[in-house]
């Protein structure tokens, strides 16, 4: 029998097409806009984040632009150069987008999860034996790649190509973050989840340090850098962007169940049918040899006494102990 792996299961990276999953996900952030405004649940989910989010913004900004721009101009330059204000500016900006995530990660978690579920379930995909992501798992502040995001995090300062950068860098990761709801959704275990990403030959925390995993070839990193490019944008990024990025990933995890399911889990299910195949075949063979050798013995007899009566008696048996016990087992 021919493998069943390499008859019947894609590789994660061999695959003939492009895309793993048929479309290509770096579009899945653009059309959750689209899904967000054509849904009123999820419409209304996205627009009372949307609402707080602003107004607390604007509230930090506020205090931040009448307490800290003078101080930290002044600390930059003495003399309150021109380019010392306009430091100071985009330093309050980032503090400003920083305490406001922090203060709104609890209700951006619970969107995220809502709008998330909701989607799978309009979509027809959402099964009774997935699991919501637990606001304790999404809060976790020791996230993927946790130092590499917290040490390219400054590049947030620089307007535009700083977002540009930051999400490239941290595309896999990104991508990985958004994702892990559906993962905790069908209970995918960390070792799998790490093989769907990286591969097989990067399913360690080596991947960190490899080339490969920066690679924006990768179905989970294109889908993470215009999530990234999405919550990069001025203003609005860090406040919409996380609940649609959720929208986006339960999009993708829809294009993913249509498919048949995660490559990683297809490849270990087929694996699991070579391994099984392989084993009930174990007793069969065994069963050959033995009949095998039964036979080289009879005729071993027969040559060595001319073919007398009872060498080609004994012959004759183990001829017919061969085919009975094959016939039987097959």
């Amino acid at each position: 029998m021919n493998s069943l792996i390499s008859k019947g299961t894609p590789s994660l990276h061999k695959a003939v097409m492009k895309h793993r999953y048929g479309k290509d996900p770096i579009f899945y952030p653009l059309r959750a806009l689209s899904y967000a405004l054509s849904h009123r649940e999820l419409f209304w989910t996205v627009l009372k984040v949307a609402c707080v989010g602003i107004t607390v913004s604007i509230i930090i900004l506020v205090i931040l632009l009448l307490t800290a721009l003078q101080p930290q101009a002044q600390a930059i330059s003495s003399n309150l150069e021109w380019w010392a204000w306009l430091i100071a500016v985009f330093l309050v900006l980032f503090e400003a987008g920083l305490i406001s995530v922090l203060l709104m990660s609890v209700s951006q978690s619970k969107a995220q999860t809502k709008v998330f579920t909701a989607t799978m379930k309009i979509e027809g995909v959402w099964r009774e034996d997935m699991i919501e992501q637990s606001m304790a798992k999404d809060l976790n502040p020791m996230k993927k790649a946790f130092i590499v995001r917290i040490l390219t995090l400054p590049l947030q300062i620089i307007p535009f190509i700083g977002g540009a950068l930051y999400s490239a860098i941290n595309a896999t990761f990104i991508g990985w973050d958004h994702m892990d709801r559906y993962f905790d959704a069908i209970q995918l275990s960390p070792k799998l989840q790490r093989v769907e990403i990286f591969g097989h030959e990067l399913s360690d925390c080596r991947a960190l340090c490899n080339p490969a995993t920066y690679d924006l070839d990768n179905d989970i990193a294109r889908f993470g850098f215009f999530c990234g490019i999405v919550e990069s944008a001025p203003i609005i990024g860090f406040v919409l962007g996380p609940v649609t990025n959720a929208i986006a990933a339960a999009l993708f995890a829809c294009d993913i169940e249509h498919s048949g399911g995660l490559l990683c889990l297809r490849e270990e299910e087929a694996q699991d049918e070579e391994t099984n195949y392989q084993a009930s075949r174990g007793p069969l063979n065994a069963l050959r040899e033995k009949g095998e050798k039964a036979l080289q013995f009879g005729e071993s007899i027969a040559n060595e006494n001319n073919d007398s009566q009872a060498s080609r008696y004994l012959k004759k048996k183990a001829r017919e102990s061969i085919v009975s016990t094959l016939s039987k087992k097959t």
